[in-house]
């Protein structure tokens, strides 16, 4: 008998519902304008970017004899998580111009309650 197959962890279904929730913000914002339809994309880009970074980092480690890799796992994940997202703001407001800061931070804001929202229906 092999090793038992391992699954992706249902997280990866929030990354993807999260995608879907920015590109098609992203597609109905674009009857305003092309520059609300970016500037929601990359609002979304900035929450489920370091969303995705970290569940690939807490993830990575499994099992009860791994438990403190996969809390330091985790917590260095949050950490480069924020900075991440930190650092995607300061390239966005230092390079992207023009920006409808609405759409941005609406987008972003959506986002994230949609990782909140979907890890509730998927009973993670």
């Amino acid at each position: 008998m092999g090793a038992p197959h391992l699954h992706k962890p249902p997280i990866y279904r929030v990354i993807i519902a999260q995608l879907i929730v920015t590109v098609c913000v992203a597609c109905v914002l674009l009857l305003h304008s092309v520059v609300t339809a970016y500037s929601a994309f990359l609002g979304g880009l900035i929450c489920l970017i370091p969303n995705a970074y970290l569940a690939k980092k807490a993830f990575q480690h499994s099992g009860a004899r791994a438990a403190k890799q996969i809390a330091h796992s985790f917590y260095k994940g949050e950490a480069v998580k924020l900075g991440l997202t930190a650092l995607l703001f300061a390239l966005v407001f230092g390079f992207v111009e023009p920006l409808n800061v609405f759409a941005l931070f609406g987008t972003f804001i959506l986002v994230q309650t949609v990782n909140w929202f979907t890890a509730l229906l998927l009973k993670l």
